[in-house]
């Protein structure tokens, strides 16, 4: 019911295409973190400086914000308390461009501005304006000039602001997608100098006209809802959904629910909370959030456990498709998804991304080997086996999607190449997992083609349960090109839908799990207790297998059967709210009732508390 709830809360903010973006204006040492756009001056009178905004999701809105009008530089005296019901923190808050109408030090900006393009000509845009300069007894009043197809004025008293904004309601942009903004002194200013500022500004966008505070207000919880794992000390971010919501009340329960600590007052349309984890050791933690008459907890407990400086560390390596190229926007690339649902899971994973776009194998070959005459490429070190060496990982994914081909660089040199690669974390007992190579549009290069297609079996053949199919389901017949519903466009990246597979096969291949029960293991962590809750005896499997799993709590459970690839095979056993020691007799079956080919399987038992896999081998 809730991811119900969620579903249509989410439509609803489609429907109306409701977007929010952040931008704090000041210095490199007070930039606002996470999904802000900070726009950072470092002389007096720059301009040129040019950011690529994002929204608070961390989504690339296509907008470009420019500079093009210089302010005078910046200033640190706005307000470090900023009321909990506004979308700006302190970090925003304190600092601002400013400008002056009256010589200052020998300088004159009487006024300051950027221009906003890339704007979408059929959608509204609305600017929620602050400003702030503490510690003063005159009026700084600055006045907002906002152009587009129309031209808006409107001002707001910087002096000793803490509380209020000023807003620019529903622009719209000229026929070239842009808007102006400029900022001046305003008719009631009567500093000496004539000082305004720009401290920070909400820019939303809509496609039906923006009403502050219109509509029904609606709140759902999206993390954490149960299974979760929390260090003490780290800043993890508590997610919902909302709508008509100034702010909320965050609270903690360490005791399932019984009793409830707020932690914090948030401004609803952020949309998260960057929560430290406080010292509260528990297996039955939940989160509760609170706006206008709405609340919503955690569907089920999750942990806070000691910060003991465990690290579960994957480094990936590879080029374009690794790197996020083909997504419509970053957080739908398969690694930061990945990333995303790790750390999210437990905070004690860590993953790096050394993927550069256009890199081949010969770019991330240990530091020092001799590259072969006729091959014009060079090692990067920063990017290369030895930098993620260098970082002890706990396992290694390496995605090399087709440059190597591209190329004209044959199988038996990128085998070779591989050789070299992965001989550092062999000898360390490092597992490393090689993803296949990808569909490629090679046109009329029938050489490359074949190499491209050969190599998909060389990857298999060599890596075996260690390979990574990131090739079957996506290409056309022939392999020379990508599927229309994958394609990114170009023929050579996948888009969305595609990176969502080959996150669900990455994370089939239960590369985590590995890499976690291995670091604990290292630091003599016993893992032996948790295999023993599940268990599937024999192995190998003939023709019948028990599956025996043990629940000291209350949980749903489903054990699902996986292959290789990551698809799901079947739903072996489901069931909600049971506990206790149980037994599955399982006849190695699909869903469709078809014996099992001969190979290497995933079992996987799902409960609130956790996720554990075991792989079989079905003779």
């Amino acid at each position: 019911m809730k991811f119900l709830k969620i579903l249509l809360l989410l439509f609803s903010a489609i429907l109306y295409g409701q977007e929010f973006t952040y931008i704090d204006f000041g210095n490199a040492s007070t930039a606002t973190p996470g999904n802000w756009n900070n726009v950072i001056a470092t002389s007096l009178n720059q301009e040129g400086i040019s950011v690529n905004l994002i929204t608070n999701s961390g989504a690339a809105t296509g907008i470009n914000l420019l500079i093009d009008d210089s302010f005078d530089l910046v200033n640190t005296a706005g307000t470090t308390s900023p009321n909990a019901a506004l979308p700006f923190p302190a970090s925003s808050t304190r600092d601002s461009f400013f400008g002056e109408a009256v010589a200052f030090n020998g300088n004159i900006n009487a006024t300051g501005g950027f221009t906003l393009s890339g704007l979408d000509v059929n959608k509204f845009y609305t600017f929620n304006i602050f400003s702030s300069r503490t510690g003063v007894s005159d009026n700084r009043e600055t006045q907002f000039t906002v152009t587009g197809v129309s031209t808006e004025v409107t001002a707001l008293n910087a002096s000793n602001n803490t509380s209020l904004t000023t807003y620019v309601m529903n622009m719209k942009p000229d026929a070239a997608g842009k808007i102006t903004f400029k900022a001046e002194k305003g008719p009631n200013n009567n500093n000496s100098n004539g000082f305004y500022y720009l401290n920070a500004l909400e820019l939303i966008s809509t496609t039906t006209p923006y009403v502050i505070g219109g509509g029904t207000p609606e709140l759902n919880l999206v993390y954490p809802n149960g299974g979760h794992i929390w260090e003490v000390g780290k800043t993890v971010k508590v997610q919902w959904a909302s709508a008509n919501i100034t702010n909320l009340d965050v609270a903690l329960s360490t005791d399932g629910g019984s009793t409830w600590t707020s932690v914090a007052t948030a401004p609803a349309n952020q949309q998260s909370y960057n929560l430290v984890v406080p010292n509260s050791v528990t297996s039955t933690a939940k989160i509760k959030i609170t706006g206008e008459t709405l609340t919503d907890q955690s569907d089920a407990n999750f942990s806070i456990i000691p910060n003991d400086n465990k690290i579960f560390k994957i480094v990936v390596l590879g080029s374009s498709t690794a790197a996020g190229t083909g997504p419509s926007s970053p957080e739908n690339a398969w690694v930061n998804k990945y990333t995303k649902y790790l750390t999210e899971m437990d905070t004690r994973y860590s993953i790096t991304n050394l993927a550069l776009g256009g890199f081949a194998t010969y770019n991330i070959l240990p530091t020092g080997t001799p590259i072969p005459s006729g091959v014009t490429r060079t090692i990067d070190t920063e990017r290369n086996i030895t930098k993620a060496m260098g970082l002890n990982p706990g396992g290694i994914i390496i995605n090399m999607p087709s440059n190597d081909a591209a190329s004209g660089y044959p199988v038996a040199d990128q085998l070779q190449n591989y050789d070299l690669i992965t001989a550092s974390p062999a000898a360390q007992n490092i597992p490393v997992w090689v993803t296949t190579p990808q569909p490629r549009g090679f046109g009329t290069n029938t050489t490359n083609l074949t190499i491209q297609l050969d190599m998909v079996t060389a990857t298999n053949t060599k890596f075996g349960t260690k390979a990574v199919d990131f090739w079957t389901g996506f290409g056309v017949a022939d392999g020379n090109g990508i599927l229309p519903q994958y394609n990114a466009g170009d023929n050579i990246h996948m888009n969305d839908a595609a990176h969502q597979i080959l996150f669900d096969r990455i994370i089939g291949k239960g590369i985590h799990l590995i890499v976690k029960d291995n670091a604990l293991l290292a630091t003599n962590e016993s893992v032996v207790k948790e295999s023993n809750d599940f268990s599937v005896y024999p192995n190998p499997i003939n023709n019948q297998a028990t599956i025996q799993f043990n629940l000291k709590n209350n949980s749903n459970v489903s054990v699902e059967l996986y292959n290789m690839e990551g698809q799901n095979l079947k739903t072996i056993f489901s069931k909600s709210n049971i506990s206790g020691k149980h037994q599955i007799d399982w006849n190695a079956t699909s869903s469709k009732g078809q014996k099992l080919q001969p190979g290497v399987y995933l079992i996987v038992l799902k409960t609130d508390q956790k996720l554990q896999t075991k792989k079989v081998i079905i003779k």
